[in-house]
């Protein structure tokens, strides 16, 4: 008898879900009238903060990935620069280490003006506009 009850009131729950369902679905609303298609931006005037967004290229895209690699890059010469300072005092005078801490020193300031000319090579042809119309 207990059993018969509860599968009355589950039956009842069940059927309230699905009448609750079927009403919510009952009043949607035509879903072509609330995206905008192309062309048809004119009337909308919500999508007016869109048409400012830059217009961002597959060039441009390629020159900022090459910088943001170049500028990490750089991040990480001034670190193993500050580690070749260490490696230099730690070395307390002696010649074989301060000879190498003397070469990295060398290395790592040739690998900064290469990272830096790099950087600026691509910033430079990153602004030239190639397929502009003269």
């Amino acid at each position: 008898m207990k059993h018969i009850k509860t599968l009355k009131l589950a039956a009842v729950i069940a059927f309230l879900n699905l009448t609750n369902l079927a009403t919510a679905f009952a009043d949607q609303p035509n879903l072509d009238t609330l995206t905008p298609r192309p062309g048809d931006a004119t009337k909308y005037s919500d999508l007016n903060p869109i048409k400012k967004l830059p217009n961002v290229t597959l060039e441009a895209g390629i020159a900022d990935v090459i910088k943001t690699i170049l500028g990490w890059s750089m991040i990480l010469t001034l670190a193993a620069l500050i580690f070749t300072g260490i490696f230099y005092l730690k070395s307390r005078g002696e010649d074989d280490d301060t000879t190498k801490a003397k070469n990295m020193l060398k290395n790592l300031l040739i690998g900064m003006l290469v990272i830096a000319s790099a950087y600026a090579i691509v910033a430079g042809i990153a602004k030239i506009n190639f397929f502009k119309a003269a």
